[in-house]
């Protein structure tokens, strides 16, 4: 008969590549679905816990697996770290997409249909077979895996509960620890309800916002009559430049990256116009170039410099930015 455990040990190499490209195709159809997760994990069971998990037995004493290199699917096993819980269903269907399905387990739905706190999240058994090979996965085909797909908070419960409860069994069936992890399921389960609530809201707000630059034009790319309109409504209190300059400032903010006037109105922050107006103690009052070109120093730093040294017959614009900057940040301190 052979030994499973020796088979896993000989072959134990084999596992760990496998983890490796399977864990790469996992994150890769994620990152080709459009899916934002925090992380993708992988790891290749040890020897040590794998031979504990051959030697199960049944109820009736018989071993649970007869053919364990088989059977037992998370010798390979994915994690997959979401921000909000709706994207554990994107996720596991991107997945379901891109491998062969074997098997689902729903922890949220057995947690909600038995009436009880506790680890949530979905794990799914896939394969490479037939027409569901990712790139990189030749080599591994009909190899079962498991993937476990949780939100940041259920993977903390998980992994604190984890280490609490089953790294050390004197503790296991304690009242008080017990009711700690329910207590502190509800609260990761409430928390995630209240993420989702605030992530719709944003949406929501953005595409307001959105459909309101639109209304005004906002959304238009830049020109230099439109550029002096918005600085105009942002910065009343100073004068406007002579209409030649606000073409050259128009080369300043596209420079940085601001093509539209929804960007223009993020990126200039009439709030900073005391501290800007305080750290470069003008000789006279500055004009709408001038300032616009500090502002923009002010919120982008050295990158500014960068940017625009160059985009002028200027003396010395280079030298000039540099002191500017060494004023901002003086006066910041």
């Amino acid at each position: 008969m052979i030994d499973p455990v020796g088979a896993y040990r000989d072959r134990y190499d084999h596992f760990v590549r496998a983890t490796v490209a399977l864990a790469t195709a996992v994150e890769t159809i994620v990152t080709d679905a459009g899916l934002d997760v925090d992380a993708v994990e992988a790891r290749t069971k040890s020897v040590e816990s794998a031979a504990g998990k051959f030697a199960r037995l049944r109820p009736d004493g018989s071993l649970e697996f007869t053919d364990p290199l088989t059977e037992v699917t998370d010798l390979v096993g994915v994690r997959v770290i979401t921000y909000l819980t709706s994207d554990i269903e994107r996720v596991a269907t991107a997945l379901a997409d891109g491998f062969a399905l074997l098997k689902t387990i729903d922890k949220s739905s057995l947690a909600q249909e038995t009436g009880v706190f506790g680890y949530a999240g979905k794990h799914l058994i896939l394969t490479a077979d037939g027409d569901h090979v990712p790139s990189g996965c030749a080599d591994f085909v009909g190899l079962g895996f498991e993937v476990q797909i949780r939100t940041v908070l259920q993977h903390a419960w998980a992994e604190i509960e984890y280490d609490i409860r089953f790294k050390n069994s004197r503790t296991q069936g304690s009242p008080v620890i017990d009711r700690a992890f329910t207590l502190a399921a509800g609260l990761i389960e409430l928390a995630d309800q209240q993420f989702e609530l605030a992530d719709r809201h944003h949406k929501e707000k953005i595409a307001e916002l959105r459909a309101a630059d639109a209304a005004r034009g906002m959304d238009l790319e830049l020109t230099a009559e439109k550029l002096r309109s918005i600085v105009t409504d942002l910065l009343p209190e100073y004068a406007s430049s002579r209409p030649t300059h606000y073409e050259w400032l128009l080369t300043l903010v596209t420079a940085n990256g601001i093509t539209t006037g929804a960007e223009l109105e993020d990126a200039l922050d009439p709030s900073r116009v005391p501290f800007v107006v305080a750290a470069m103690d003008y000789q006279h009052r500055p004009g709408h170039v001038r300032l616009v070109d500090d502002l923009l120093l002010d919120r982008f730093g050295e990158a500014h410099i960068v940017r625009t040294a160059t985009l002028t017959t200027e003396r010395d614009r280079l030298g000039k930015l540099r002191y500017r900057l060494t004023k901002l940040q003086a006066h910041q301190e």
